[in-house]
């Protein structure tokens, strides 16, 4: 058992070794944030990634933005947007304003994050059955800043079966990490979930802090004005 984990060890360092020292740098893995995003996937690709469907790179609309805003907003998120509200209020104004081109590498997925054509971020996902993969997870995101646990989220916007983590910043990246908070053995018979961890570049997370919070905003507001208005209309029917 040890001879198998220490040759998956060696299989996996090529996708997550370069983690802790691309976080270092500006951009990651020594590809600079705002690069185009065809441009990128060739960089990855001379360094021995093989993505799949680089067809997607030119065709807008595909993916949501990371849903992290429960982790930034200083109520704790319970009164903030889904991801699919709060990206219509990015510059690029879409619902789905994301490409996701992704390569695997050992048991990890890495899914280079493109936005209006540039390359914005990264994400590297292994399903939590795969331990020593996770394991190289957790250790390359290091501490955290601040966590959501899974038992106080708020279920209209947040899948609760994982804990949330801010972590440390390195260089000009903003990071996160998704952790299931069940093991793989609750997940008989099921697809199991995935250990995630993000690494954006600080304008894009504050490209979507601003268009969350501008969102919950525009919520309360709304809220408040529902609340007046069944509050007149109650002070009516009895006055």
């Amino acid at each position: 058992m040890r001879t198998i984990s220490w040759k998956l060890l060696a299989a996996l360092s090529a996708s997550v070794g370069f983690a802790a020292v691309a976080d270092t740098a500006s951009g990651y893995k020594g590809i600079a944030w705002g690069t185009p995003c065809a441009e990128a996937v060739q960089k990855m690709e001379a360094k021995g990634f093989v993505f799949d469907r680089k067809d997607k790179i030119g065709v807008p609309g595909q993916a949501r933005s990371p849903q992290e805003s429960q982790l930034f907003l200083p109520n704790g998120g319970r009164a903030s947007c889904a991801s699919e509200e709060s990206d219509l209020l990015l510059d690029t104004k879409q619902a789905n304003p994301y490409v996701e081109v992704a390569a695997a590498s050992g048991d990890i997925t890495v899914t280079l994050l493109c936005r209006d054509q540039k390359f914005v971020g990264a994400r590297l996902e292994t399903p939590v059955r795969s331990t020593v993969a996770a394991a190289m997870l957790a250790r390359a995101a290091g501490a955290a800043v601040r966590t959501v646990r899974a038992d106080t989220c708020d279920r209209r916007s947040w899948k609760c079966t994982a804990d949330h983590s801010l972590l440390l910043p390195r260089g000009d990246a903003v990071r996160y990490l998704e952790r299931p908070v069940r093991s793989s053995r609750d997940y008989a018979g099921q697809e199991p979930p995935h250990i995630r961890y993000w690494i954006l570049a600080q304008t894009e997370d504050r490209a979507l802090q601003t268009a969350s919070l501008a969102c919950t905003s525009k919520r309360l507001a709304a809220d408040g004005l529902e609340k007046q208005r069944i509050e007149n209309g109650n002070r009516a029917a009895v006055q």
